[in-house]
């Protein structure tokens, strides 16, 4: 008879969301407008005012995650939901909802995770100031962020700033960061990863300075990178690719900056990054 093996009680078994891809109630109790709210439905996709409407039944949403016997919700706070215009005043009906899914999940012994952001700006953010490319908005999402972090941490002791953070760093970043105008430089491009990075580190160190029993962490699309021959190009060409793709963000994660290789290239094409000296003693905590 084959023996019967159980996961450890410490193993952490669940599900991810965005709060596009569930929430719905796109314009109740005082939600602001992020950049989904606006896109219209298309003859392949549906638009994202109802999702799954989980702002009304979370709960059987949890029911089923229990019954599959799953220990972790990570879900996403949207920041339009708990600050409609991302800088402005704070939602307190939208913070009540998220109270409510936390303690429903902590109900039904489901420990939750929170990501921050999950590529749905503010629309107010992303038309006033080209989102990521701002630094008022680099300010006003460390602002959301540790307004969330002091009212939740108590209860939700796993954070991740931002979903998928590599993808910030090709092509798709001028999808996700709230970018409105610009030419989809590599300038651009630099500069909105660096801005990002700096909203991860400076709430990494946030929480590492106030709390001692909450963890935070980095989280990428990582994927692994094969050269297609031995050919000596091909094996240089598939570790420049996980160099720029992934160990640099490794590298910032933990304390020691960005990629000697990144760096010299940005230096060789004359890309800025918007990096300032405040910048690099912020990133070696």
């Amino acid at each position: 008879m084959t023996e019967k093996r159980k996961l450890p009680s410490t193993f952490l078994w669940g599900n991810s969301v965005s709060s596009m891809q569930t929430e719905g109630a796109w314009n109740e109790d005082g939600k602001g407008l992020s950049v989904y709210d606006v896109r219209p439905a298309t003859d392949n996709t549906s638009d994202w005012h109802v999702a799954i409407d989980e702002y009304h039944r979370y709960d059987e949403d949890l029911d089923l995650l229990k019954n599959m016997n799953m220990n972790m919700y990570r879900i996403q706070i949207s920041w339009s939901r708990v600050c409609p215009d991302g800088d402005g005043d704070f939602n307190q009906k939208g913070i009540d909802f998220y109270d409510r899914l936390v303690n429903a999940m902590l109900k039904r012994g489901i420990q939750p995770m929170i990501c921050l952001y999950h590529f749905d700006m503010p629309l107010n953010l992303a038309q006033k100031y080209n989102g990521f490319m701002s630094q008022h908005v680099v300010d006003a999402f460390v602002r959301f962020g540790k307004k969330m972090i002091d009212h939740f941490s108590d209860r939700v002791k796993y954070w991740i700033v931002f979903n998928e953070h590599n993808l910030y760093f090709q092509d798709e970043v001028f999808n996700i960061s709230g970018y409105e105008s610009g030419d989809k430089s590599l300038d651009d491009m630099y500069t909105i990863f660096h801005h990002t990075m700096m909203c991860h580190i400076r709430l990494a160190n946030y929480i590492h300075e106030n709390y001692s029993d909450v963890k935070i962490g980095g989280m990428l699309a990582y994927q692994q990178i094969y050269p297609a021959t031995s050919k000596p190009e091909d094996v240089w060409a598939a570790k420049q690719v996980q160099e720029f793709l992934n160990f640099n963000i490794y590298d910032a994660d933990t304390g020691r900056g960005y990629s000697l290789e990144v760096m010299q290239y940005a230096k060789n094409h004359g890309i800025e990054m918007d990096i300032t000296d405040e910048d690099k003693e912020i990133m070696k905590k």
